[in-house]
């Protein structure tokens, strides 16, 4: 077989495999491509018919790969993540850009010689560990990440920045759809990703996110099949909870914050929207830790939860909260992408594909992100 006949078979079969990847039809696929018919794109992934450049471009964008996937015969282990969902909803294609946007951070990574800290925050327990004492461990692991990050009283405010700047996590918010809350992933290769439900109301967002660090922790403790998807209350996704609460509501400094809003120790429904207001998480959240620090009774919290007028109030009370839009991708990616692009490391056709802009808006968003040719080579310079 000749070389030329070797490479498009290797293109062949990785524009199938491509295709599948993100749950696309071959007529789906195909008129996506703008092909008039299904037949040109399977004689392409058959090989019967060569792919034009022009047409593995628009392949690359639409299967969310790099071109250089469609010429590399080796197998490649994707990335496998775990997903949290409360219906059955494919997430091929969501997968896809995911797993792309952490492909795409990792390849700016390394181009500025950048190593992942992923490994320094995970633990080597195992599923027993948590069966036996899983409450008291998941309550050690919160504590201890929040100490060692000195996460402060208000752990939801430096979360995120903690999780993307000093231990280098990837994290993406997306407009997910109904029944999808958000995925993690770890990878060998590419590191650590979170993908959170832009969707979601700021309160839901910073559980989300405690709760995914939680499996970024355990990755090696529970199998995708023990952790689940989600629509079950596994074993996993309990202690997830309970990590995200310890984590999120510091135990000193949610009983102190409620000894200075309790009267002869009466706990008011009002002060208790107000306080999980204060540590960013729900209502509903903040209960169920105080259950657990045995400040409230489970009777009690199931009576408050079922109440419709105090959930009308909780809905009220947080009315200029749900204003407050995620950033799809985080500032550091933004970030290191600019600085690749000024240091001439990637091209602005790549910029672009990576920022999901056109290329005639790169020089306005670069000055947007505050960034501008001669003033950055001349910053850059001074600390040669």
């Amino acid at each position: 077989m000749s070389p030329e006949k070797k490479l498009n078979d290797v293109v062949a079969k990785k524009a199938m495999q491509a295709r599948i990847a993100v749950g696309l039809s071959l007529s789906e696929a195909a008129r996506l491509l703008g092909f008039n018919n299904y037949q040109t794109l399977s004689g392409i992934e058959k090989g019967a018919r060569k792919v034009t450049a022009d047409e593995l471009s628009v392949m690359a964008s639409i299967y969310k790969r790099s071109l250089d996937y469609f010429f590399e015969p080796e197998v490649f282990h994707e990335p496998k993540p775990l997903w949290r969902k409360s219906a059955k909803v494919d997430t091929s294609r969501i997968e896809r850009s995911f797993i792309s946007f952490i492909e795409s951070y990792r390849n700016l990574e390394k181009l500025l010689g950048l190593e992942s800290k992923w490994k320094d925050v995970q633990r080597n327990y195992g599923k027993a560990d948590f069966r036996e004492r899983g409450f008291e461990l998941t309550d050690r692991l919160g504590s201890e990440f929040w100490s060692t990050f000195n996460l402060g009283a208000r752990p939801y405010a430096n979360l995120l920045s903690v999780l993307e700047n000093d231990l280098r996590f990837k994290i993406l918010h997306l407009d997910l759809p109904e029944g999808v809350s958000g995925a993690s992933v770890v990878h060998e290769d590419v590191g650590v990703g979170i993908l959170i439900n832009g969707r979601e109301v700021p309160w839901r967002r910073n559980f989300d996110l405690a709760h995914e660090l939680f499996h970024v922790i355990t990755w090696k403790a529970f199998s995708h099949q023990e952790v689940g998807d989600g629509t079950k209350r596994t074993l996993a996704e309990k202690c997830a909870d309970g990590f995200a609460s310890s984590l999120l509501l510091p135990k000193d400094s949610l009983l102190s914050s409620l000894s200075q809003i309790t009267n002869d120790g009466q706990i008011k429904f009002i002060d208790i929207i107000e306080l999980a207001k204060d540590y960013g998480v729900s209502t509903e959240a903040i209960l169920w830790r105080l259950v657990n620090l045995r400040k409230l009774s489970q009777r009690d919290v199931a009576r408050v939860l079922a109440n419709r007028e105090l959930a009308q109030t909780d809905r009220f009370l947080r009315r200029r909260l749900y204003a407050h839009q995620a950033s799809k991708f985080p500032e550091r990616f933004i970030f290191i992408a600019c600085r690749c692009l000024l240091e001439g490391k990637i091209s602005r056709g790549v910029f672009a594909s990576y920022l999901e802009i056109n290329r005639a808006e790169i020089d306005e968003y670069l000055k947007k992100q505050g960034f501008e040719e001669t003033t950055y080579e001349k910053v850059a310079s001074a600390g040669r």
